[in-house]
């Protein structure tokens, strides 16, 4: 015998309604959950998917001539550093400079580099 309510499982279908009592839409299924990927507007066309791709080269060259500026700044002022130190890397140095760099304002701005005499050494060393 079975007394009381039965068990089984209830389900309300009841629609959600506002204030004035009428019914309000149901959600999408989907909509709670999150798509993978990158969202999209609409099917975009064959112009925006050019502009788009182009638009990321753009950012993506930008980014890594940063990334090449940051290392060889790091580059020449560890090379800086060590020719300070040691007169034959000064020496190897300087002519790598006159072989790679030609334009006059670029050697105008490494002429201390360049030079032939031997860079004055640092204090305590002979």
């Amino acid at each position: 015998m079975l007394y009381g309510r039965a068990r089984l499982p209830l389900k309300w279908d009841f629609p959600s309604m506002d204030t004035n009592g009428e019914t309000l839409p149901s959600p999408a299924p989907d909509a709670g959950k999150k798509r993978r990927g990158r969202p999209q507007a609409g099917p975009e066309s064959h112009k925006q998917r050019i502009e788009r791709l182009q638009d990321e080269l753009r950012q993506a060259q930008a980014a890594q001539k940063m990334a090449e500026e940051k290392r060889a700044a790091m580059v020449g002022a560890a090379a800086l550093r060590h020719a300070r130190r040691n007169v034959e890397f000064a020496r190897q140095l300087a002519a790598v400079l006159r072989a790679e760099v030609k334009a006059k304002a670029d050697r105008a701005a490494i002429g201390d580099l360049l030079q032939e005499e031997t860079p004055p050494s640092p204090p305590g060393q002979p």
